[in-house]
């Protein structure tokens, strides 16, 4: 019997990651942490790259 993913679950898989951006002398850096296992495979699962993630940091300015 599978079990089927319920979106509580998911999100709470997720629930401690955390987007960090700073600004330095007008310059923009941010900073994601890296995808623990579980993380990354429900973003494989979903059929998602994990780019998706780690582009956070390049679109956050």
């Amino acid at each position: 019997m599978a079990l089927t993913p319920q979106a509580e679950r998911l999100l709470r898989a997720f629930s401690n990651l955390t987007l960090t951006i700073i600004e330095v002398r007008g310059e923009r850096f941010g900073y994601v942490p890296p995808l623990n296992p579980l993380q990354q495979e429900i973003i494989s699962l979903l059929g998602l790259s994990p780019n998706i993630y780690s582009s956070l940091v390049d679109n956050s300015s």
